[in-house]
């Protein structure tokens, strides 16, 4: 049995003590490969880096997160699309929109955005999507604008695949999550899933099937619920397995099974 953790953070200075020993820890209870997410100019060389370190088990995506849109200049869209072409990269990630921390800026958030899918656009990319509604999510929908504009403006159809991408840490609601569905998005599945007053979004889950999710950890942040408070890492992968495997009524070895071929259909060869 083997998970792919497909969302982490592992260039995080939270990491900085441990990290070789975080990474061989998951190895060791069953993570086969890591997807490290560089969201900013600065994470893109230490990514690359990691992945070299640890070659055909850490691979990258490389992008600019709605976070740092201030990042978003022509020397900076070079330079990724230089990263993106690396045999380390699977895709272009994570991008989006985030209303919550920086609702000031969503002219410059959309702004971003529309270049980062000109860039999956021309150089044919998977791409890990972020999306975070303000604190009125239903008049304030992150969610909303991303669908609209991927509607709009993504072309990028891989061939004979379901999937063109990963709408990571799903937190939406199903009109959400069925959007995401209809664009070939897997919703990303992680701790916060076992949280206990999350019963809307193991309900979406579960309405969504195995077969149109991912399973990620989004490390160091969102541990599962037996670990709130503490550091998240990759290992936390088969808890977060096991509770949706719970919850949908399947064994874990089921939910590794569906999740790893999707994760694999996602990104390519691993």
């Amino acid at each position: 049995m083997q998970f792919i953790e497909t969302h982490c953070h592992l260039n995080d200075e939270a990491f900085n003590p441990d990290r070789d020993a975080v990474i061989e820890k998951s190895f060791n209870r069953g993570i086969s490969k890591l997807v490290e997410i560089a969201c900013s100019a600065k994470e893109w060389e230490p990514a690359g880096a990691l992945c070299a370190k640890y070659p055909s088990q850490i691979y990258a995506c490389f992008g600019i997160h709605p976070g740092y849109s201030e990042e978003l200049c022509p020397e900076n869209l070079a330079k990724l699309e230089q990263h993106l072409k690396k045999s380390v990269s699977k895709g272009l990630g994570e991008i989006g929109l985030d209303y919550y921390w920086d609702a000031g800026k969503k002219e410059q958030q959309t702004l971003l955005l529309e270049a980062m899918i000109s860039l999956s656009n021309r150089l044919g990319l998977v791409s890990v999507f972020h999306a975070r509604s303000g604190k009125d999510a239903k008049n304030d929908s992150a969610y909303a604008d991303l669908s609209a504009l991927l509607k709009n403006k993504w072309n990028y159809a891989p061939k004979g695949k379901k999937f063109r991408g990963i709408l990571h840490c799903f937190s939406g609601v199903w009109e959400d999550a069925g959007a995401a569905l209809d664009l070939g998005l897997a919703l990303g599945v992680n701790g916060t899933f076992t949280y206990k007053k999350n019963d809307e979004l193991r309900e979406i889950v579960k309405k969504a099937g195995l077969e149109n999710i991912v399973f990620e950890t989004d490390c160091p942040y969102l541990p599962p619920q037996s670990a709130r408070g503490l550091r998240n890492d990759p290992s936390y992968i088969p808890e977060i397995a096991a509770a949706a495997a719970g919850y949908l009524g399947v064994t874990v070895g089921k939910a590794a099974d569906v999740t790893t071929g999707n994760a694999y259909e996602i990104f390519g060869v691993l």
